[in-house]
């Protein structure tokens, strides 16, 4: 059956599907939804997880329907499938269909996908699996709907604040979940229950350069190239210190060349998320694994000189722009073909 993803807390209260296939281009909200239902599978026992990327000659014969038995801490299972383009292909298809004709009762699937377009959603293996649980369609938030969506994940998060509020994060973050949520955890931390008023909400957006600085990453872990030149040029207008945006960037920086070397020794994708101090965050993993295809490990390499010149530039070692040097940067990051600035 269909659900929307409103309706998932209610349906996770009254039991367990078989299957859950959650898809949709917005990766923060998808992985919000594939978030619950983990956490309702492991509330029923589901202690093992295997996780499995479909990318690729996939092998389906690798996943095991039917497991022959659960670790001494489990009474299920829980099987992910991640499935970035939307279709499993036709091998995908036939397996997916045994997996419904086999369903075993200690084993809840559940498929994180991009956009599946209508026509594939008429398929026999959407209809027969949509059949035996629940699909769950993930819309984007456009931009005359997001200071609404604001305004319920506030509430949500226990903040009192009116549409003002709400109307001048949405405008600040420019259509950007991830950063409208970051905004919202950053007034949960600094007011906590405190109802919000228009200038505290304003003290706080002034005060921003770290949150902004990890709302830029997002940007460029997304390939989301045009709108990296408008945040930089605001964080430059409202005088923050380059170097406060620079330690974000950076952080963000080497844990990509980190990982990207990790993954080219054959290391597991998960296991080099779980790797990171902190791990990569499940909200993270969809961006950041998008980021570290862009470029093989001896271009993440290569990003490490630039940010030293960046370093320098910014501590008025040579007579660079340091903002550009940065912009530059990012763009090349978010895989925009250019030259580096001189």
């Amino acid at each position: 059956m269909r659900l929307k993803a409103e309706q998932l807390d209610q349906a996770l209260q009254q039991g367990l599907q078989p299957v859950y296939l959650v898809h949709g281009d917005e990766a923060l909200l998808v992985e919000e939804t594939a978030d619950k239902i983990r956490q309702r599978a492991r509330q029923a026992g589901a202690n093992d997880r295997e996780v499995w990327h479909v990318e690729g000659r996939f092998d389906w014969s690798q996943i095991k329907w039917q497991e022959q038995s659960l670790s001494l801490f489990a009474s299920q299972r829980l099987i992910e499938i991640r499935l970035p383009s939307g279709s499993p292909g036709k091998d995908g298809g036939e397996a997916l269909r045994r997996f419904v004709a086999e369903s075993p009762e200690d084993t809840t699937l559940l498929i994180i996908s991009g956009k599946i377009d209508s026509r594939s959603q008429k398929a026999k293996w959407f209809t027969e699996l949509d059949k035996l649980g629940v699909s769950l369609p993930i819309w984007p938030v456009d931009a005359s709907h997001l200071p609404r969506w604001l305004m319920q994940r506030m509430k949500d998060k226990g903040l009192q604040a009116d549409s003002r509020v709400a109307a001048i994060i949405a405008e600040k973050v420019e259509g950007n979940l991830f950063a409208a949520a970051q905004e919202v955890d950053k007034l949960v931390l600094l007011h906590g229950p405190e109802p919000l008023d228009v200038s505290l909400v304003m003290e706080s957006v002034a005060d921003n350069a770290r949150f902004e600085a990890f709302g830029l990453m997002d940007s460029v872990l997304l390939g989301h190239s045009a709108r990296i030149p408008r945040i930089i040029s605001r964080l430059q207008g409202e005088g923050v210190d380059i170097l406060a945006v620079f330690s974000a960037v950076s952080w963000t920086l080497r844990r990509l060349v980190d990982m990207a070397s990790r993954l080219q020794q054959g290391e597991a994708l998960e296991r080099v998320f779980a790797s990171q101090k902190p791990p990569v965050w499940d909200s993270k993993k969809a961006m950041t694994r998008s980021a570290l295809q862009r470029h093989s490990v001896q271009r993440w390499q290569q990003f490490l000189s630039q940010m030293a010149a960046v370093d320098q530039s910014a501590k008025g070692m040579n007579a660079a722009d340091p903002w550009r040097l940065l912009e530059t940067l990012c763009l090349q990051v978010a895989g925009v073909n250019m030259p580096e600035t001189a």
